[in-house]
């Protein structure tokens, strides 16, 4: 199982649908010139897919009908080639839902395995509570269209525990329709976790969106998160986060050697430049 990183910045929601592939190279152009090397391109369905008529599930197996709803991932080879030694493309699906029991649905389609990550947006608190303890998901997104349900500090502990990751999407921070309540459920992941398993992505579907590492990393303040946390949600954590994600598709359990824990790479490095300021002045 191979999975090559590149040294740099991570973004892993750059959301994509055929109609916006011109624009797609932009933002990766976009990214690749701010110093990012590894990003995620997004599609996204909700469970409305499955919501099919009787006549044709009793046609069709569970299986078989579920792998023609869920899309194939993008036919991104083009991009790839052409960002070849500069980025690192991967495929990502997210899934909203409201449902658990439409989730069944999904894990039992053979094309989810085509995603290198697996993200889902719970909709109701049964959804999340399901997501948080027993959903094989590599994130969690809550953003401004989860607002039915409060999350609590021991759903949040069970999915750290099973390392699952939270995400927070700066775009729906610089919104001001959504940067309430994003920043509500950011502060959150601080009282309940410490910000554990916390990674920053952009969400953004235009290149107007993008902004580069140094102001993800300042914006982390305002979402409880201090520099280390910040730098480790777009750097470390991110990395991570895709190593666990190959065990997911796989099924196997293999050795992940880090060389060094990643917190304690981050405050080493924060040390660094701390004791650098102070020898300046």
């Amino acid at each position: 199982m191979d999975v090559k990183l590149s040294d740099g910045y991570f973004d892993l929601c750059i959301n994509a649908t055929k109609d916006n592939m011109p624009n797609l190279r932009s933002i990766l152009l976009r990214l690749c010139q701010m110093g990012f090397r590894t990003v995620a391109i997004n599609q996204t369905i909700d469970d409305s897919i499955f919501d099919t008529d009787k006549k044709k599930k009793k046609k069709k197996s569970e299986n078989n009908e579920s792998s023609i709803m869920v899309p194939n991932p993008l036919d991104i080879d083009d991009l790839v080639k052409e960002f070849k030694d500069k980025l690192r493309i991967f495929n990502r699906l997210t899934f909203i839902y409201s449902d658990p029991l439409k989730t069944h649905i999904l894990n039992h389609c053979n094309n989810l395995k085509k995603f290198h990550l697996y993200s889902v947006i719970p909709k109701t608190k049964a959804a999340l509570q399901f997501a948080c303890s027993q959903l094989n998901t590599d994130i969690i997104t809550i953003n401004a269209s989860c607002t039915g349900f409060k999350m609590n500090r021991k759903l949040y502990l069970q999915a750290v525990e099973r390392d699952v990751h939270f995400e927070i999407q700066y775009t729906d921070v610089l919104n001001p329709e959504q940067r309430k309540v994003s920043i509500h459920h950011a502060h959150l992941f601080y009282v309940y976790g410490k910000s554990k398993n916390i990674i920053i992505s952009s969400g953004a579907s235009n290149v107007m969106e993008i902004r580069n590492p140094y102001d993800i990393i300042n914006l982390g303040a305002l979402l409880g998160l201090n520099e280390v946390k910040s730098k480790a949600a777009i750097l470390y954590q991110s990395k991570h986060l895709l190593l666990r994600a190959e065990r997911r598709r796989y099924g196997k359990v293999f050795a992940i050697r880090i060389e060094e824990k990643l917190e304690e790479k981050l405050e080493e490095d924060n040390h660094s430049e701390s004791n650098a300021k102070k020898l300046k002045l």
